[in-house]
């Protein structure tokens, strides 16, 4: 059995305001947001049985480290920004015209964790490494509402395709005096095909699958969005370009018994330019980008007919207008 699975993402969660007047003197922080609704992870392009009730728990441990800016090379070296975030989704599937479908809701859930720390690329007044504790919050997310549909599911050859959506309403604990906040404070909207299928072997042998993934993002803007520490006058409007992101996955099922399995995989996404408009219609470009690619290991395997259990970790090889993420996760999914 596999589920569609929605993996809120700890992304942008430092953010430089990259103005020539400013860079020498102060950079202010955007607000940290889980600004994408859904992370699919292998077998989430597997089509569960019709009539199934899945309820998930996720547990994810994340770790931003160098801030690496749209252009050049990265600063803030000493910067340490930590969080862990828990979620509980709840999928209901049924069958229209023949297909599998279903709908799906999430709430997640986030705390900073220890002192959130920003190392400047300039030396203090005093000298030595300058670091500056950030002020933060914590709470609920944007809640995400999705549904999906399985227009092609062959479960004897392991071949699926799945389409859906997602929208997420700005109705999360957004802080606009906080360095980072745990939303943004934006509207937006998903669309997302995953196609899988087995390279070699069978569902009920060892096999090598593969899977890939393909999501597009659009946004609407936060017109509450602040630049706190800048002396710049506010309230301003966030704005955030759409995103384009591709998941590839190579499932290895190595005990068919239980059906556990070790994947391998990477991630890549574009765009996501972020940019405030002044009230004097100015813009400043946000210095934020989704522009990320990570490297993905996990293992998975089901501990009984209805449990399963995966843990990821991932990083980052590269990262353009974003820090460099080190993220653990536990998923635990139950079916009834």
């Amino acid at each position: 059995m596999g589920v569609i699975l929605w993996r809120g993402r700890a992304r942008n969660v430092l953010a430089a305001v990259l103005s020539s007047v400013l860079l020498s003197v102060a950079f202010a922080l955007a607000p940290c947001g889980v600004s994408r609704a859904s992370d699919p992870l292998p077998g989430d392009a597997e089509a569960p049985p019709s009539n199934t009730n899945l309820l998930l728990y996720y547990n994810i441990f994340t770790n931003a480290g160098v801030l690496e800016p749209p252009h050049g090379d990265g600063y803030a070296k000493d910067t340490r920004v930590s969080m862990n975030i828990q979620a509980l989704r709840y999928i209901r599937t049924f069958n229209i015209a023949g297909m599998l479908s279903g709908v799906q809701v999430v709430q997640p859930y986030a705390i900073f964790l220890g002192d959130q720390v920003r190392g400047l690329p300039v030396m203090p007044p005093s000298g030595g490494p300058g670091r500056v504790s950030l002020t933060h919050s914590n709470g609920f997310l944007q809640p995400s509402f999705g549904a999906f549909i399985f227009p092609i599911a062959h479960p004897a050859t392991g071949t699926y395709f799945v389409t859906g959506f997602w929208f997420s309403p700005p109705i999360g604990q957004y802080n606009q005096n906080a360095n980072l906040t745990i939303t943004q404070n934006l509207w937006n909207g998903e669309l997302e095909a995953g196609a899988r299928t087995l390279l070699f072997g069978t569902p009920d042998s060892q096999y090598l699958g593969a899977e890939l993934w393909g999501e597009g993002y659009i946004y609407g803007s936060n017109d509450d969005a602040t630049l706190a520490g800048i002396g710049l006058p506010g309230p301003a409007r966030l704005s955030q370009q759409p995103t384009a992101e591709i998941r590839f996955y190579l499932p290895y099922q190595f005990y068919p018994a239980t059906r556990a399995k070790f994947i391998p995989g990477i991630y890549q996404s574009f765009g996501g330019k972020q940019y405030y408009t002044l009230p004097n219609g100015s813009r400043i470009d946000a210095g934020t980008r989704t522009q990320e690619t990570q490297l993905r290991f996990m293992l998975s395997s089901f501990l009984s007919r209805h449990w399963q259990i995966l843990l990821n970790g991932q990083f980052d090889v590269a990262s353009h207008g974003a820090p460099l993420q080190r993220e653990l996760e536990l998923r635990v999914v139950a079916a009834f």
